[in-house]
């Protein structure tokens, strides 16, 4: 059972003034150390102050988190059958031959059994993984799998790696396929130098201070969209190599949407609560109140956490997306709809459809045979979620001409054929229990233990 501080702090108390002598001491060294213990909560308590650099840093980082600690049960009402890990699922720490990488939700599904613990995934295990741990839509799941599949797995088998193949290739922390700049808590693969899967503290810390001086002190849509304008500031800004190529800027938008709606302890907009206890366990870190800075830690579940009870699909994401995160700071990837009445969920969901003929030969090598089996497949696992079914997007058929390449320099520097040099040591897979980029990164750290 958990032990209940608050019930901790009101007997606790009692007992010590009625029996000073079982605590140690004497009546009044008891009560000069309630006092002192009052004073400390009062501190604790007091409203957040936003971090200004000048302050002392690291009390404020500490008050905030031991203020968003503070109510963190799940609201609503709760279906008994939506609390996670369902028996039969336990925790255990991936090892360091286990591949994890960027997505934290299924990092977290293999930590658990839902997919392989070794984090060597394939199409059919996500799509039941993804509904049963967090309720993702399957047309969602559809979407997200074939491009990793196309982009970073193995087309025969239907299969990829969590985190970096073997010899570190492959696998989802390949650059800007699946994996994308502009991530909630990652650096972007640029100027962290290779490392785009492991939690940055300053990302981490610059939340923390946003959802401590919002309202209701939850990750919630606004304040995720207030970190995505933060974070694509300092991409512009700083990234020489920022990469917009249109279905990884899906997924990063789409991942600030997640948060509320798949992280959140319950269903969110229904009582669901994505409070910093539920956020903080579920992607994967932990504070060092000796220095204030924010460890990776494995992802978990926290204790008596529901998932959400209805499905979130695609169309219902895209449209987070892109009405609630993306206008808060605009990066235009070449979209000839955008602001127009023709940009919806649903186009967008039909131009990733057809633009799989596009898009196959920049992220696979071999011969036009192979491109066009890949392209087959992609097309007849997508035909019945996308072509024939709700959305009724047209058909379209692979075609070699070059104005249908969407980002035809892509084998340039940056592209997701030749990305930028990266320290080899960071772009293997993910490596808990550390502190990840303590400072925000406004040039590449390719040095010897960086970052």
């Amino acid at each position: 059972m958990k032990f209940n501080l608050a019930i901790a702090g009101a007997v606790l108390p009692s007992v010590a003034l009625g029996f000073p002598q079982m605590m140690g001491g004497s009546r009044e060294d008891m009560m000069r150390m309630l006092e002192k213990r009052a004073a400390e909560e009062q501190l604790a308590k007091r409203e957040p102050q936003i971090l200004s650099g000048v302050t002392d840093l690291l009390s404020t980082v500490v008050n905030d988190v031991r203020g968003l600690l503070e109510g963190s049960v799940a609201e609503g009402i709760l279906n008994p059958s939506d609390k996670r890990p369902e028996p039969g699922y336990t925790f255990q720490a991936p090892g360091p031959n286990d591949s994890r990488g960027p997505c934290p939700g299924l990092n977290l599904l293999a930590n658990y059994g839902y997919l392989p613990r070794n984090g060597y995934v394939n199409y059919g295990q996500v799509l039941e993984a993804t509904a049963r741990g967090f309720n993702m839509g399957t047309d969602l799941a559809t979407v997200l799998a074939v491009f990793a599949i196309l982009a970073d797995g193995d087309l025969v088998t239907e299969s990829w790696y969590l985190g970096a193949g073997p010899n570190n290739v492959g696998g989802l922390n390949r650059h800007s396929t699946v994996e994308a700049d502009i991530s909630p808590h990652r650096e972007d693969y640029y100027t962290g130098c290779g490392n785009n899967h492991a939690v940055s503290s300053r990302l981490v810390k610059q939340g923390v201070e946003l959802v401590a001086a919002s309202s209701n002190k939850q990750y919630d849509m606004s304040v995720m969209a207030q970190q995505y304008a933060k974070n694509a500031d300092f991409s512009k800004q700083y990234s020489p190599y920022l990469y917009a190529f249109p279905f990884p800027q899906i997924v990063s938008l789409g991942a600030f949407a997640f948060y509320p709606n798949f992280f959140s302890n319950g269903t969110y907009g229904s009582g669901g609560v994505p409070n910093y206890e539920s956020v903080s366990s579920i992607v994967g870190w932990k504070l060092n109140e000796n220095t204030g800075d924010f460890e990776y830690v494995p992802e978990k579940w926290p204790e008596n956490w529901y998932r959400r009870s209805t499905p979130y699909g695609a169309v219902e994401a895209l449209t987070d997306a892109y009405t609630q995160i993306y206008p808060s700071n605009i990066v235009v990837p070449g979209a000839s709809t955008l602001l127009t009445p023709n940009f919806n969920a649903t186009t967008l969901l039909c131009d990733i459809y057809q633009g799989i003929q596009s898009i196959t030969p920049l992220i696979l090598s071999g011969t036009e045979k192979d491109v066009a089996t890949a392209v087959s497949w992609a097309l007849g696992k997508l035909t019945p979620i996308l072509g024939g079914g709700a959305l009724g997007c047209p058909s379209s058929d692979l075609s070699p001409e070059e104005g249908d390449i969407l980002f035809p320099s892509a084998s340039a520097t940056g592209g997701p054929i030749n990305s930028p040099s990266a320290q080899a040591t960071n772009a293997g897979n993910n490596v808990y229990n550390k502190v990840y980029f303590k400072t925000a990164p406004t040039s590449p750290a390719c040095s010897a233990g960086a970052p």
